[in-house]
């Protein structure tokens, strides 16, 4: 059966905000709602300045709060879920494409509640500084993560959310976020380690987070990731399968 796109990305982008503003809080960040969505500030020039999960149409005053309140760049995060009228807004105010996203998902059954494996675990509170480290040194290209000061953190303390953790030969390899909103697993920030990559462990850390979701009851798991990409065969291996584009369009 044909899926509706637009009612199914307007669930998942949805969701997708709601996961972001709590991350958001918890990092003592700034929000202003706007579109169905919000637009999240971390401080000056911060990489996660964004808005996101717009779907509801807006006016040019709107936008033009969203501007002041975001700062430059302003990045704004759309889906084929998004009102029509944004397009024709947004080429109004000058923003241009940014970049392109994939949104991935994939139905969740009871086959996918397995318990974790020896080489993967929730990271608990006390690892945070473990956990933003390995996620980010991974995204940097990086594998000296001991010293490493991440330009972004994200919390472990946020409700409904958990930081997961995957060694190799006793040493920390990579991490990836899972959280879930309305029945819906949200996969992020998946990273491994450069010199840990070509083993499995990205789609080792996709499977855990699928069964813990599953096992409290998740539907359903989206991730986005860029085109082309490592992390997009990963999801794809693990029975992912592309749902619809996003774009990242941006001003100034």
């Amino acid at each position: 059966m044909a899926q509706d796109i637009q009612a199914l990305a307007r669930r998942l982008e949805r969701a997708q905000a709601l996961q972001n503003e709590r991350f958001n809080q918890a990092a003592g960040g700034r929000s202003l709602p706007v579109g169905g969505g919000f637009a999240h500030f971390r401080g000056e020039a911060h990489p996660l300045n964004q808005a996101l999960g717009l779907i509801e149409p807006v006016d040019e005053a709107e936008l033009v709060a969203v501007e002041a309140f975001l700062g430059v760049p302003t990045v704004l995060e759309l889906s084929p879920g998004a009102d029509p009228g944004w397009w024709s807004l947004l080429a109004q105010r000058g923003y241009r494409l940014h970049q392109f996203q994939q949104l991935w998902t994939r139905a969740l059954t009871d086959q996918d509640a397995t318990g974790l494996s020896p080489e993967i675990r929730i990271a608990g509170a006390g690892e945070a500084e473990l956990y933003n480290r390995i996620v980010c040194a991974g995204f940097l290209e990086r594998d000296d993560w001991q010293d490493l000061e991440p330009p972004f953190r994200t919390s472990l303390q946020v409700e409904d959310a958990w930081g997961f953790l995957v060694f190799m030969e006793g040493q920390p390899a990579g991490g990836g976020m899972l959280g879930l909103v309305d029945g819906i697993a949200l996969l992020s920030g998946t990273s491994v380690l450069p010199r840990f990559r070509g083993r499995g462990l990205q789609q080792a850390l996709i499977r855990a987070r699928l069964g813990l979701a599953r096992s409290r009851g998740a539907e359903i798991a989206c991730a986005s990731t860029a085109p082309g990409t490592a992390s997009q065969r990963s999801y794809e291996c693990c029975g992912f399968r592309a749902a619809y584009p996003k774009v990242e369009m941006a001003r100034g």
